[in-house]
């Protein structure tokens, strides 16, 4: 009779998202991605456990982040058309265009965490987020 050895360790499920971007207004700069965990999805810069990326807007059809925790998240684009890292406003109204998960409607402001939100489950997900430009 031989002696069994100790049992494999159980694998650590993971999420893997894929973003399908649509109507982006031009091939002109970059499209800035973040993917947070954090409820202040608005402020990427503030969350240092963020999920980044930044393709060149006539390559951003798709974007991927592999290897994630299941869970509550929150995903945010931006069109930075003329590629200097920020959002462009007048008058607090965005120049640039703007993404969410869940495609929310905009109204006056920004829209609310509730709205954004989704639960990423293990393994294999896709979200269509649409770009909105307001000027």
């Amino acid at each position: 009779m031989s002696a069994a050895g100790p049992a494999p360790a159980p694998q650590h499920a993971t999420a893997d998202l894929t973003v399908e971007i649509s109507n982006l207004r031009n091939a002109k700069g970059k499209v800035r991605a973040c993917l947070t965990r954090a409820d202040d999805f608005l402020d990427c810069s503030e969350d240092p456990d963020a999920f980044k990326r930044s393709v060149g807007a006539s390559e951003a059809k798709v974007l991927r982040f592999d290897g994630l925790e299941p869970g509550r998240y929150y995903l945010l684009l931006l069109h930075d058309e003329n590629a200097n890292g920020r959002l462009d406003l007048f008058t607090k109204i965005p120049k640039e265009g703007f993404g969410f998960s869940n495609n929310p409607k905009i109204r006056m402001g920004p829209p609310r965490g509730r709205d954004v939100a989704f639960e990423l489950p293990a393994g294999e997900s896709v979200k269509q987020v649409r770009m909105k430009y307001i000027l």
